[in-house]
């Protein structure tokens, strides 16, 4: 969103990334509202987002109606035409297609002038009496027209990492893998396009500038071309930036071909890497079209933890064949490689994606319509041997039992002092007494559940659309079509779960 707002020029322009709010968003965006009285609200969404986004456009037209809303992001540009001809169309004006660096600043400007020239924006779904028109579609932009992003432009503070101040930049955009359960190629298609070097080092410095400690690389991926990513850690050792430290994301791949690059990395501060491990079931990363191997991963890996650089395993489970062994397995063999940070998801049918399509013609999508659950952390499909919802609690207690609570490396002595002490010597013990208090007071079944309706309420802030009703449910817990928001605590926790779970763990022959 600040990057958006610093191609914009001639209009004044405020950012608010509402994470920080979390329960208060509501009060503070009517605050907001009343104070700035804007003429646009700009809504970027990933689908399991949309509910609360679109509450929060129904809240800012019940403020004036007269305010344009728009929606941009991965749902607006993966369901426009549905959102147009669905019941949620009145409480957006334009939809925001693809890439919008350039497009809403463009959309700014034909507003001003009474809608003149809307027309020719590329990317642009906009209501033209009453009815949605789709402009065509908006090539790839051009990076390296696009400017640093506007941080002054953003209303809300409070980013961190680890006890450090962080703010986030991005080097290249899109990914030439093909791997079937990601909908990148949605955005950006098949494309891998990088900044100009100089672009991304004054962007580093103007974050430093204004007190990020903790960089985080946004990169789809950052190690498709090891030769350039080498060049990116010559120029930020060039900067001299004083207790700077930086996280990316990336395939093990590159690393595994080029072990020697880590030792500049932590030179130039890269001290945590979120690696994109995924499985290790062989079978299980061919089925996703995963250019891994073991084999990769382990060296991977191996050339990271060798200097020192925290890894951030992410795997997947939920594969056609997975059963509680092989979920097991997952968490050992990451476990096995001394990995102690852990973010792992459930394969997710995501739109327009080869897995959603193959996981339909399987007929193993229990959810295909109640998007508020497509985070990634609830199941919303069935294996062969495991229905959704006993793969979200088999899931949930493997981890529990294998990984368990997290356990600083060498690395988080060496680069998170502060934070691992903290974690250890302190908070830790907190946790793991309250963990052991909830399970001796509501039982293993029990912990499951509250912890589950804790994450099903993080994007419900209680916005109710008169009228607006859901065409389908979907309760992840257990696997049927009741909504979770209906739940309260006690509800929840005398209702057992459909499935006898201690046979599932112990016994795993059988299908269902």
């Amino acid at each position: 969103m600040a990057t958006i707002a610093g191609q914009i020029d001639n209009h004044d322009v405020r950012v608010v990334d509402a994470v920080v709010w979390r329960k208060q968003t509501v009060p503070r965006l009517l605050k907001l509202l009343r104070e700035f009285r804007p003429d646009v609200v700009g809504f970027t969404s990933m689908t399991f987002q949309y509910d609360t986004t679109v509450g929060l456009a129904y809240l800012t037209k019940q403020f004036d109606s007269r305010i344009r809303t728009v929606l941009g992001g991965y749902h607006a540009t993966l369901f426009s035409e549905s959102i147009a001809a669905g019941p949620d169309a009145g409480w957006w004006d334009c939809l925001m297609r693809g890439e919008g660096d350039f497009a809403f600043g463009e959309l700014l400007d034909s507003i001003e002038a009474g809608g003149k020239g809307m027309e020719n924006i590329l990317g642009l779904s906009y209501k033209e009496e009453g009815c949605f028109r789709h402009n065509a579609a908006r090539p790839l932009e051009d990076l390296a027209r696009i400017r640093i992003p506007a941080r002054d432009k953003r209303l809300v503070k409070g980013f961190h990492m680890y006890f450090r101040r962080a703010d986030a930049i991005e080097t290249s955009r899109g990914c030439l893998h093909l791997c079937s359960f990601c909908s990148i190629h949605e955005m950006y298609g098949r494309s891998f396009r990088l900044f100009p070097l100089d672009r991304v080092l004054a962007d580093i410095e103007d974050a430093y500038s204004r007190g990020a400690r903790h960089i985080f690389c946004t990169d789809d991926n950052i190690t498709l071309d090891m030769d350039r990513f080498e060049k990116l850690c010559d120029g930020v050792i060039r900067l001299k930036l004083k207790n700077a430290m930086f996280t990316t994301q990336a395939s093990p791949i590159g690393f595994a071909h080029r072990p020697d690059l880590a030792k500049k990395m932590v030179e130039a501060g890269f001290v945590s890497v979120f690696l994109g491990i995924e499985n290790a079931s062989t079978k299980n990363l061919r089925s996703m079209n995963k250019p891994n191997t073991l084999d990769t991963i382990q060296r991977g890996v191996d050339a990271l933890k060798k200097e020192n650089i925290m890894v951030i395993a992410g795997i997947i489970n939920g594969l056609p064949d997975d059963d509680p062994e092989s979920i097991r397995e997952n968490y050992q063999f990451i476990k096995k490689m001394g990995v102690s940070s852990v973010m792992d998801q459930i394969m997710t049918p995501y739109p327009k994606t080869p897995m959603r399509i193959e996981m339909i013609e399987d007929k193993r999508v229990a959810n295909l319509a109640d998007f508020r659950w497509y985070d990634g952390y609830f199941s919303n499909v069935r294996t062969r041997h495991l229905a959704p919802e006993e793969l979200n609690f088999v899931r949930w207690k493997i981890r529990r039992e294998v990984i368990g609570m997290w356990r600083a490396t060498k690395a988080d002595w060496k680069f998170f002092k502060g934070y691992t002490c903290f974690w250890e010597f302190g908070f830790r013990h907190i946790v793991w007494l309250n963990e052991r208090l909830l399970e001796f007071l509501f039982g293993v079944e029990g912990r499951y559940k509250l912890q589950m309706r804790q994450y099903l309420q993080l994007n419900d802030f209680g916005i109710k659309i008169p009228g607006r009703q859901r065409v389908e449910t979907y309760h992840p817990v257990y696997g049927s079509n009741a909504d979770p928001y209906q739940d309260t605590r006690w509800s929840l926790l005398r209702k057992r779960l459909p499935f006898p779970w201690r046979k599932r763990l112990t016994d795993d022959s059988g299908g269902v």
